[in-house]
């Protein structure tokens, strides 16, 4: 017994055995991934702000604007990874990085309305052409489930320490809520941009079943996605997942201004750093304590603290610190264990022949975040508070899709 025991410890590899095993480029990738979402957040949480106070946009009007910018992401985002299939992935990242800079660049530029929504459709196209690729690309390179998760979980810790440091390094150099700030982004795609150019091989990554499979015209993929209803309900759960959490980075700022204007960029700023702090904590004790748990039930329960979470925000009433801290982190508990686990299902439903088209029809999960700002808008305009009950009802709603759909996912997936 305890020979099979000594063969089965060998047979699994640690985490750090794991991080060994990673191709250099997979390691280039999380580095830029935290260089690009630093500068990210020092900006863009702020950007309903901005909107109000520097061009007099309504609620309803902020939502409509950044509805377009993901409307074109998911739009492009699917035809971007189809190509990366086809033709490789350095081109579409390459592609991506330069209109990131165009769009952050223009963003901070802008001298009107006009310019400024310009920017923010850009940066869409951006967004559409860097995150899925690059997801797709670890996957080819790392191959097996394991490896590909915990890249994943990687990913979305150094998003979250992005997250962190990037509001604290704004208000520190005075940057937080201002336009400049996104001439700091468009700056940070420039070195991953020449990295890409210079280290990033032309063409397909080379694998045995890529290879054996020839070019599949994109409606065809299309409708072999349409048909895999495990990865459409899977979809369907981070589109609203996506609509829970933008309406946490893009319409309780809006909320926040309406409560009490004077405190609402400092309190942002708290709930923000909360928010990301939590998520990096509860993310280190998390994957090792739900590793025995089935990935469904893993989505079940990150849905249901998220549903919590919003019964707290609904119940504040007020601009109170300490209550906006202890629901924030309620609803990061929930976001580290919902949200990695969501991107981890989708890449392992994806098929490895049509993995970039899937991660590319992945991006329609940013309807909810084209959706989210627009549904919030109106509901903070008709309701005021009553916003977080319809981010309640999409919690539960997530949950009960996934708990429906829960066998068949893990039959897929043994």
């Amino acid at each position: 017994m305890s020979s099979e025991s000594a063969r089965a410890s060998v047979g699994t590899p640690t985490l750090f055995q794991m991080l060994k095993t990673f191709p250099a480029t997979v390691v280039m990738l999380l580095f830029f991934t935290l260089v690009i979402r630093f500068s990210y957040f020092m900006a863009w949480p702020f950007l309903g702000i901005i909107m109000t106070r520097d061009y007099l946009m309504s609620p309803i009007t902020i939502g409509v604007a950044m509805t377009g910018s993901a409307v074109l992401a998911v739009v492009l985002g699917i035809y971007g990874g189809k190509i990366s299939d086809s033709l490789g992935r350095r081109g579409i990242l390459s592609l991506g990085c330069a209109f990131s800079f165009v769009g952050y660049a223009l963003l901070a530029l802008a001298s009107n309305m006009g310019v400024f929504i310009a920017g923010l459709l850009t940066v869409g196209v951006c967004f559409a052409w860097v995150d899925p690729p690059m997801r797709a690309l670890m996957s080819d390179l790392l191959g097996d489930k394991r490896r590909r998760a915990l890249a994943l979980q990687i990913r979305y810790y150094l998003i979250n320490l992005g997250a962190v440091t990037g509001p604290l390094v704004g208000i520190a150099w005075g940057l937080t809520s201002q336009k400049g700030t996104f001439l700091i982004t468009a700056l940070s795609y420039l070195p991953f941009l020449i990295w890409l150019l210079l280290f990033l091989p032309k063409g397909r990554v080379s694998t045995t079943q890529q290879d054996a499979e020839p070019a599949v015209p994109l409606r065809q993929v299309m409708l072999i996605i349409a048909r895999d209803k495990l990865f459409v309900a899977a979809l369907l759960c981070s589109i609203l997942c996506s609509i829970v959490f933008v309406h946490y980075e893009a319409v309780v700022p809006l909320y926040l201004m309406t409560l009490d204007a004077q405190a609402a960029v400092p309190l942002i700023t708290l709930i923000l750093v909360t928010n990301a702090s939590t998520v990096l904590v509860a993310q280190i004790f998390l994957v090792r304590w739900l590793a025995p748990i089935a990935l469904p039930q893993r989505i079940l329960l990150g849905s249901a603290i998220f549903a919590i979470a919003q019964l707290g925000f609904f119940s504040i009433g007020n601009t109170d610190p300490v209550l906006w801290f202890s629901v924030t982190v309620v609803f990061s508990v929930g976001e580290a264990i919902l949200m990695p686990n969501l991107n981890i299902l989708l890449d392992q439903l994806a098929p490895a022949e049509h993995r970039g088209a899937y991660m590319g029809a992945s991006s329609l999960q940013t309807l909810g975040i084209a959706i989210g700002p627009l549904i919030g808008g109106v509901l903070l305009t008709l309701t005021g508070s009553g916003v977080f009950m319809g981010t309640l009802f999409f919690s539960v709603l997530l949950a009960t899709i996934i708990f429906l759909a829960r066998a068949g996912i893990q039959q897929r997936l043994q």
